[in-house]
């Protein structure tokens, strides 16, 4: 398989004192970073109540869960739900309370020179269990405004879920990842109208050696009746789904991704490996 050069922005990993999933931070309740604003990302973990400063010039506070529609990672649902954050945004002096979406829109906030986008939000729902509000934590992704659209996030489904998939044609020219990012070449009739391409990953997987995790492509051309040909190429992290193989089904290695296009066929080469 041609391998293509994919251009990343450049992630720098932020690791606070003394930070764990199941605990909270033993380090002051604030942080700070520098980014350089054209091309640094940062990956960023709040507990609730914990803000961070970016560059001195913004700073963004975890405010806690509005509300927590998730569906319990023992159950199966119709439909993902979603969880509802807070946060609060605060440049020269004027803050902004902001809400952002696991599942729904918003997943990412522009403010100032910056992109804000949810990782994941902590803990899982269990139908055994009630969530603390000050037990919630989360990963943000802080990226800059001008390259942070490059790159979407893939969406955990449940099997129950695939009307969400939009099925408009979509040719998949070739597929690759590289660490967390799955890269798509992808091209489609239009020039017209705003075309939305999204993955899915269903949270039902085969447990193979390696595990076999089933991705399907969704494409929405809203009734674009233009006929350029356009190729483009579409970059998805796959942090999401990572976090929830390991906690989900303890998966620590790697496991297979099985990629079908907007027809539902499976496309060349559908089984790439995806090692963490």
């Amino acid at each position: 398989m041609k391998y293509i050069r994919i251009l990343l922005i450049a992630a720098i990993g932020i690791t606070f004192l003394s930070c764990e999933r199941s605990g909270g931070l033993t380090s002051p309740d604030n942080h700070s970073l520098s980014l350089n604003k054209d091309f640094d990302s940062a990956s960023v973990h709040l507990n609730n109540g914990e803000t961070v400063e970016i560059n001195k010039s913004i700073t963004i506070k975890f405010d806690g869960v509005a509300s927590d529609s998730r569906c319990p990672e023992d159950a199966i649902c119709v439909w993902a739900g979603n969880g509802e954050v807070n946060l609060t945004l605060t440049s020269g002096g004027k803050s902004e309370k902001k809400i952002i979406n696991t599942t729904l829109e918003p997943r990412s906030i522009s403010y100032g020179d910056y992109l804000i986008e949810i990782k994941a939000l902590y803990p899982y729902p269990r139908t055994d269990r009630k969530i603390n509000p000050e037990d919630y934590n989360i990963d943000l992704t802080i990226k800059p405004n001008d390259t942070a659209k490059l790159i979407k996030s893939v969406i955990l489904i449940d099997g129950g879920s695939r009307s969400e998939i939009k099925t408009d044609m979509l040719n998949i020219n070739e597929a690759i990842v590289s660490g967390d990012y799955l890269s798509f070449n992808a091209g489609y009739s239009g020039g017209c109208a705003k075309h939305a391409i999204e993955l899915f990953a269903f949270k039902e997987i085969e447990k193979t050696n390696p595990a076999q995790v089933t991705l399907s492509i969704s494409h929405d051309a809203n009734n674009d009746m233009c006929e350029a040909y356009i190729t483009q190429t579409i970059n998805f992290d796959l942090t999401e789904l990572k976090n929830f193989l390991k906690s989900s089904y303890d998966i620590q290695d790697k496991v297979l991704l099985i990629i079908h296009d907007t027809s539902g066929r499976p496309i060349r080469d559908a089984a790439i490996e995806y090692s963490f």
